[in-house]
């Protein structure tokens, strides 16, 4: 075989619709916002571990600490095989199956119309959600941030969603640009398109603890859910959880949540020029999910001030419960 017969059995095999791949493999994916999740093929576990973003050409599972770009190292992964093996076998399942380069192509653009509008729903469902929030005080919002020992303000950020229909009790949390009115004074975000919700047992005491308790919906584009602005010690406390940063609030820290660990690092770009001190609050977790992301958020910020040529910033990583 030619070099550049080859390089053709190469295009073909990247050009594979990396779905069709991991169906081949026996995946059973969903569509959750912008990405396709399930189990993993090749570990088995959870139902949301494995993912993969059409869009943007990549995968991974959680569990096999495992990630890649594109078809062929999909099917490395998959098949446990090397480049050579893998570009076989996907170049081989693309004539047999008549699904040539152009075929691939069109089926990743209607992949990525589907994300598109997909995306599109979820925010429009974010904003109709916060619309219909209701004040946090006096309501199990309150309950359950009181029995979890936050005895403060509860930030215009943060409210309460009614149960209705199939749906519980729920805390919702605007994942949004913050909104100071004054100078210390975070009001309610002017634009909603993402938000965070905790559902709640109907007394509010505690929270629903099943797949599902805690969601996010709609992408956030790398913005916070801001707990409180920014004070005269030009310190920002970033961590996963909202009861976190509340106690952070509490304490006199400027604290935006992240609201799950893998958006902890997207915050990099979104943290302000004048910031001098970033407190990272970190969670121990049997995957080690929370670490990497903590990781990766230190390791873009680095990043961002080198590109930017801004002054340092002092980075200290706290592990939770300390």
């Amino acid at each position: 075989m030619s070099r550049n017969e080859w390089n053709s059995l190469v295009d073909q095999a990247r050009a594979c619709d990396m779905l069709r791949v991991a169906e081949a493999h026996g995946a059973e994916l969903r569509k959750c916002s912008g990405e396709y999740v399930g189990a993993c093929p090749v570990c088995g576990t959870g139902d949301d571990r494995f993912a993969i973003n059409p869009k943007k050409e990549v995968f991974n599972c959680r569990v096999c600490d495992k990630g890649g770009r594109g078809s062929i190292d999909l099917e490395m992964f998959l098949g446990d095989c090397d480049f050579v093996e893998a570009t076989k076998r996907l170049t081989d399942a693309t004539l047999l199956s008549g699904q040539g380069p152009p075929a691939a192509k069109d089926a990743a653009a209607r992949r990525e119309r589907e994300c598109k509008q997909d995306e599109a729903k979820q925010h429009r469902k974010a904003e109709w959600l916060w619309l219909r929030r209701r004040p946090a005080t006096r309501s199990p919002v309150e309950t359950y941030l009181r029995v979890r020992g936050y005895v403060g303000t509860i930030p215009p950020t943060i409210g309460y969603l009614p149960a209705g229909g199939q749906y519980p009790h729920a805390m919702i949390s605007a994942i949004a640009l913050p909104n100071e009115i004054e100078p210390g004074v975070l009001g309610a975000p002017r634009i909603v398109r993402s938000v965070h919700l905790t559902k709640l047992t109907p007394a509010g005491s505690d929270r629903i603890r099943e797949e599902g308790g805690k969601i996010i919906i709609g992408r956030p584009f790398g913005l916070p859910i801001a707990i409180s602005c920014i004070t005269d010690g030009l310190s920002l406390a970033i961590t996963e959880g909202i009861e976190d940063a509340l106690a952070y609030r509490a304490a006199g820290f400027a604290a935006w949540a992240a609201g799950s660990a893998p958006f902890i690092p997207a915050l990099a770009e979104r943290i302000p020029d004048y910031i001098t001190t970033v407190i990272i609050e970190q969670h121990i977790d049997f995957d080690g999910q929370a670490q990497r992301a903590v990781a990766q958020l230190q390791e873009r910020l680095g990043e961002r001030l080198v590109r930017e040529g801004e002054r340092p910033i002092e980075i200290i990583i706290r592990e939770a419960g300390e």
